[in-house]
């Protein structure tokens, strides 16, 4: 880059000239050039202090507010003297001649020589400066915007410019040391803030409040990401930085320093510091450093650090919204693709409950797949499937994710039953379209809300009949991932242990978008038993969280039991639907027999009337058909009847029923 024209500057009659322009700070540099040199000409030469500075007050006035210097100025509260002193400062910094004319009028003054500008000579420069001014207690000190070289008397003493606040008055972004090393600014992803709701507002109302100390409270965020915290300071203007409750000093000595030393960085850089404790509690550190931090101070954690003097402020989070998630989706995918997927991606939104860094990841995965796809229905099946699978909780006790293996080719069901799945299948496809645009939202669970949009389906029959497997053929017709429940560990003997595995099941199934698939449900959703002890009135206490938690339950979930009469009746209304799986009749057991074997399996002739006259589950003739299948692998012969019927026998010995004579002779 070509440096910028040279600046003209005048001292006792000369006109020398000098190439300091570069950057945004080039004008704010020739100015102070311009007026240092005559001020520090006429101290030479022993003349009365005048007003020397008044173009510097002139460019005061049509500053841009934006400007470093008008930050720092207003931000720490500086006189006209001391704003003066950092011109001047500035001014011997950066220029050969000023430093000369700064060593020149301290020898004509009877002075020794040296770096720095001597606090007497600025005293003479500057109407109404005093050594007073220069107190560790004050701003200019305190917050290491000059730096001295000790001296007694304090008269004596050389001042310089801080570097990290030269370079940033002359437009260079170089970071004091001190922070870079324990603190980085939170880097922005995404089109804009729309995602963070009113969030924005919410700060910004905090931040604009003062408390007793004259400084804005500390604000504390609890549950709100720090990507979410970060755009939200980025709505209002400020750059977002980060710092790790761990990561403040335990020396009060280093966490002084640290605080000064940022408090200086935010006023130049219009930042807001994060102290991030969402991995643990704050620790003492965390309050004896926000009081020290003279600017916007924001928690990311649960809880107020204890000792904070300042006051604080608790934004509530508002609840988040499919509207909401809406917007992020189409921000994460840009404009040309949303128009392109349309209300697809409210659709994907009200499944899925991803954060805001997860909806971009996920945009960004299936950017090519849209974009390749044929037509706006594939387009937008590619970006479910994706969607489905972004998020993927932490193991949990019981819990197992799987994919669905069925499809409803595998699966034999009487017309009525599977006529039933057909409608379960239908009310989460069109979700979307009945609750938000047809306004039956606002009827369920209030507009806006996630509440009431959730489908909870109760799969009653007896074992073998299909219930599991019924299930996952509605998981993968609607190309979702399964989370099937072991209830043996999740019940628990103490006390309070079942109702908070429960939640965090549901919690893991909320944000994945998951069907989950509790098996043997009677187990947890029976009936509520009397009271005879404390033990009992907390089991009663879990069962009705579960009741409530199951009514706002926000996704899809599937109970199956074998006891339909078991399950308490106050259950039942919070099921849609409940669906029953009786037995399959004889037409039904033959088509069950025709697909048990593989077209790959070496099969002799096979009567399958003889068999289909058996009252068996599609369970028990899968059994048989595989046991079947094993003998004879075992014997290197194709799979005869003999062998269907040794393994009929040991299945019906291994249920406790009595083993019935297949009547082969009379299907001949």
């Amino acid at each position: 880059m070509a440096p910028a024209p040279s600046t003209s500057t005048a001292a006792a009659g000369s006109e020398p000239r000098e190439d300091f322009a570069y950057g945004p700070g080039a004008e704010l540099l020739g100015l102070a050039v311009s007026t240092a040199l005559p001020v520090l000409d006429g101290v030479s030469r022993g003349e009365p202090v005048t007003d020397g500075f008044a173009a510097v007050r002139e460019w005061w006035e049509r500053a841009d507010p934006t400007a470093p210097l008008v930050r720092m100025a207003e931000g720490f509260d500086l006189s006209p003297a001391e704003l003066e002193l950092i011109v001047l400062l500035l001014a011997a910094d950066s220029s050969e001649q000023v430093a000369r004319a700064v060593a020149e009028a301290t020898a004509a003054n009877g002075g020794v020589s040296g770096g720095g500008l001597p606090v007497w000579l600025a005293c003479r420069a500057i109407r109404g400066l005093r050594p007073a001014l220069l107190s560790e207690a004050l701003p200019l000190v305190r917050f290491a915007l000059v730096e001295s070289e000790p001296s007694a008397p304090r008269v004596e003493a050389r001042l310089t410019l801080a570097a990290p606040v030269a370079d940033r008055l002359l437009g260079q972004a170089v970071r004091d040391p001190s922070v870079s090393a324990r603190m980085a600014p939170v880097h922005v992803t995404g089109d804009g803030p729309g995602g963070v709701g009113d969030l924005p507002v919410g700060v910004a109302r905090s931040l604009a409040t003062r408390g007793p100390l004259g400084v804005p409270p500390l604000v504390l965020l609890p549950d709100v990401p720090l990507e979410d915290i970060a755009q939200a300071l980025c709505a209002l203007g400020l750059a977002p930085w980060r710092i790790a409750g761990d990561d403040i000093p335990e020396d009060p000595d280093s966490r002084e320093r640290l605080a000064a030393r940022w408090s200086r960085e935010a006023m130049l850089d219009s930042a807001a510091l994060v102290i991030d404790t969402v991995d643990g509690p704050p620790g003492g550190a965390v309050a004896g450093f926000a009081d020290r931090v003279l600017g916007h101070v924001l928690l990311a954690g649960q809880q107020v650090p204890d000792g904070l003097v300042r006051g604080f402020h608790v934004v509530p989070v508002a609840e988040d919204s499919p509207a909401a998630a809406g917007r992020r989706w189409a921000a994460a995918l840009g404009a040309e693709r949303a128009a392109r997927l349309g209300r697809e991606v409210e659709r994907v939104a009200g499944q899925f409950r991803l954060d805001a860094k997860t909806i971009i990841t996920a945009a960004a995965r299936a950017t090519a797949s849209i974009d390749a796809a044929a037509d706006p229905a594939a387009a937008a099946a590619s970006l479910w499937h994706i969607a489905a699978r972004s998020f993927t909780p932490s193991p949990l006790p019981g819990v197992s994710l799987v994919e669905p293996a069925f499809g409803w080719d595998d699966i034999v069901l009487p017309p009525v039953t599977e006529a039933a799945l057909r409608r379960v299948e239908s009310h989460v496809r069109h979700a979307t379209r009945v609750f938000d645009d047809w306004g039956f939202a606002a009827r369920v669970g209030g507009r806006g809300s996630w509440r009431g949009r959730g489908l909870a389906a109760l799969f009653c029959g007896p074992s073998g009949t299909g219930k599991t497997m019924a299930a996952e053929v509605l998981a993968s017709a609607l190309d979702l991932r399964v989370m099937v429940i072991d209830l043996s560990r999740i019940i628990s003997k103490w006390v309070g242990e079942t109702s908070k595995n429960i939640a965090a099941v549901f919690e893991a199934a909320e944000r994945s978008g998951s069907m989950m698939v509790w098996n043997e449900g009677d187990a947890v959703w029976g009936t509520r038993g009397g009271v005879s002890s404390a033990t009992d009135r907390h089991v009663n206490a879990e069962v009705g969280d579960l009741l409530q938690r199951i009514e706002t339950f926000s996704g899809f979930t599937v109970i199956t039991t074998n006891l339909r009469q078991a399950i308490d009746p106050a259950f039942l209304r919070r099921f849609r639907f409940v669906v029953d799986f009786p037995l399959p009749s004889e037409a039904e057991r033959r088509r069950l027999w025709n697909a048990a074997f593989p077209p790959q399996t070496p099969l002799e002739p096979m009567r399958w009337e003889a068999l289909a006259a058996l009252p068996l589950t599609g369970g028990s003739i899968r059994n048989v058909a595989l046991g079947a299948a094993f003998l004879a692998a075992q014997t290197g012969r194709a799979v005869d009847e003999a062998m269907v019927e040794a393994e009929l026998a040991e299945e019906l010995r291994k249920q406790n029923l009595p083993v019935p004579h297949v009547r082969w002779e009379e299907t001949e």
